[in-house]
């Protein structure tokens, strides 16, 4: 062992560095993706859609007995009446069918072609959709309602120029329809056009004020523009006007998020799913799981969130960004392999995500799986050459497989990427003591502490540095602010101790190393514990749920105050139905680690 006794390798453990994909982090592409959501959003809908109006078609028929009248004889009336009937019913083969027929018999009538367009665009045949609905413009050229109809199928083909210029036809007919400034706004966004879309909202909001969808939105159109105030005002008169609409209390969950209301983004969210609870499980409900998941665990409910996250999955299972999130629950729950399973899969989904590579980085050096981490983040560096935290966890991995020459490497790559970076300083001036450069070592630490004064790791290891060097009295105040920065050290009592030895003080020096001893026991019994607790966790997975209660009370008996194993046992005992004992331990574990907050009751 190289010089220094007072040397271990829990109080020189590295800082390793996890990443989750930032709450707003896509809010900066907002303006060249389109109208997406900082979580998923997705397009803002049209809301002039074929169902309302075949209600309005349904409601003008009037089979007329004269022939010729509007294009009509009797027989394809009969025809057109049966069709709308179908589509009212979202019959959409019979629909089709009849109103073809009907177009067969009054080939020169607008409202058949709207009509038959309609029955197209509802069966998802969108390019027959065009077809009729050019044609009902061409026999009827101040046909409105066929204008719009064609914006919404070309939006739907993602021609966003078209659909403008059909939406903005629509208008020139009709200037004060709301439902049509509504659907233009919302392409508006799409293309990036925030103020042209808001202008286009609040002409929706003046033609009709109790426009649901204008309110939504516009507060959406807000929320991108970070109007909070403004978007949290529209998004709840919209909530007012349709209080069951998902995606209005997704945003408004949002705002309310931003805003530092989390209990009422919760509230929001979790309504959101009750909402529609047909659509509870699909994929469009994946991003408010994640959302609902994401504030979960930022209020310590980490079980709740890893069963957000789960749903999140189940709804999504290429969504590649709620397998890391669960990951990082799971790992903070202290069940490494099942982190493990789901960053494996996030990087499966998306090969690109650095997050992702990053943190099954991390969960494989938490299981001292040192060429499986090596392996991840040389493929991070890969992704990201300009990462300095990649190559510090690199460093770091390297490190704990003894190649200190590639760990230096790694670790002076990571200084020239981002000089403050303190972790890297200090995990460097640890691999520079191990080989004895203690000049060296020691400058390495002053520069971690420069960046991060109160770096105790640093003034502990700095301290041993002094002491090796002879520089007595300045090891004792390294020393000493190291303990006053954390007074578990057992490694900084031992060094402390042997410093006091060397000074004369044999008896504080004995109660130093009386200290570290005792220390570094209950050390080993938590490092015993965690294992336990990992196997515990696993077997409750695989569904033997007996044996992980012995594993998690196994690790108690070695650590009684280790907050993972009272909470794994928490959930254990929930899941057996035993909910007094279950409740008990929940309250162990947030007594110990107020992160780790009991499961919240159903709302």
């Amino acid at each position: 062992m190289m010089p220094g006794a007072e040397k271990n390798a829990y109080s020189m453990q590295p800082v390793l560095r996890s990443r989750r994909f930032g709450f707003f982090v896509t809010l900066c592409c907002f303006l060249a993706c389109g109208f997406a959501s900082p979580l998923e959003a997705g397009p803002l809908p049209v809301n002039s859609s074929p169902t309302s109006q075949v209600e309005t078609l349904l409601a003008q028929d009037r089979p007329s007995s004269q022939s010729g009248q509007d294009g009509f004889t009797p027989r394809p009336r009969g025809h057109y009446s049966a069709g709308l009937a179908a589509l009212a019913k979202h019959d959409l083969p019979t629909a089709v069918q009849e109103l073809r027929l009907a177009v067969e018999y009054a080939p020169k009538s607008p409202a058949v072609h709207n009509s038959l367009g309609l029955a197209f665009e509802e069966s998802r045949q969108i390019d027959a959709a065009v077809v009729e609905y050019r044609k009902a413009i061409a026999l009827k050229p101040d046909f409105a309602e066929a204008y719009l109809n064609m914006g919404r199928a070309l939006e739907q083909r993602n021609d966003l120029d078209g659909a403008i210029s059909f939406y903005q036809g629509a208008l020139r007919l009709r200037p004060d329809w709301a439902e049509a400034h509504d659907a233009l706004g919302v392409v508006l966004g799409h293309r990036g056009n925030l103020l042209g879309a808001q202008s286009e909202f609040r002409a929706a909001l003046k033609a009709k004020p109790e426009l649901a969808s204008a309110h939504f939105h516009l507060g959406a159109a807000d929320w991108f523009l970070r109007d909070y105030a403004g978007a949290r005002a529209e998004l709840n008169q919209a909530v007012r006007l349709d209080p069951g609409h998902a995606e209005t209390l997704y945003y408004l969950g949002l705002v309310e998020q931003q805003q530092g209301h989390p209990d009422q983004a919760i509230a929001d969210w979790e309504a959101a799913l009750k909402a529609e609870p047909h659509s509870a499980h699909s994929p469009s409900s994946a991003k408010i799981h994640n959302a609902l998941g994401l504030a979960l665990q930022h209020q310590g409910y980490l079980a709740d969130a890893a069963a957000e996250f789960r749903q999140a999955v189940e709804a999504q299972p290429a969504n590649a960004d709620a397998h890391n999130n669960l990951g990082l629950v799971l790992l903070a729950q202290g069940d490494g392999d099942g982190a493990i399973q789901e960053f494996q899969s996030a990087v499966k989904i998306d090969p690109k995500s650095t997050s992702a590579h990053n943190n099954l980085g991390l969960a494989l050096l938490e299981k001292a799986r040192w060429e499986d981490a090596i392996a991840e983040y040389q493929n991070l560096i890969q992704l990201a050459p300009d990462d300095a935290e990649a190559y510090y966890n690199l460093g770091v991995a390297l490190k704990q497989k003894q190649d200190f020459d590639g760990a230096i490497g790694a670790l002076k790559k990571a200084v020239e990427l981002d000089p403050t970076l303190p972790e890297a300083h200090y995990t460097r001036g640890v691999i520079l003591w191990q080989e004895g450069k203690l000049d060296e070592a020691a400058a390495a630490f002053r520069a971690a502490i420069k960046i991060k004064p109160d770096y105790q790791q640093a003034h502990y290891i700095l301290g041993s540095v002094l002491r090796q060097k002879g520089e007595l009295p300045a090891a004792l105040a390294e020393l000493k602010t190291a303990l006053q920065l954390d007074p578990q050290d057992a490694g900084a009592h031992q060094a402390l101790g042997m410093v006091l030895k060397q000074q004369g003080d044999n008896e504080r020096a004995g109660q130093e190393f009386k200290t570290a001893e005792t220390l570094n026991q209950e050390r080993m019994n938590v490092q015993a514990a965690t294992l336990a607790t990992n196997t515990g966790a696993q077997q409750v997975r695989q569904g033997d749920l007996e044996g992980g209660i012995r594993q998690f009370r196994a690790a108690l008996k070695l650590a009684p105050n280790f907050a993972p194993a009272h909470y794994q046992l928490g959930l254990a005992l929930r899941q057996k139905g035993d909910l007094a004992e279950s409740s008990a331990e929940f309250a162990k574990a947030e007594q110990l680690d107020s992160h780790l907050k009991p499961p919240r009751a159903k709302p």
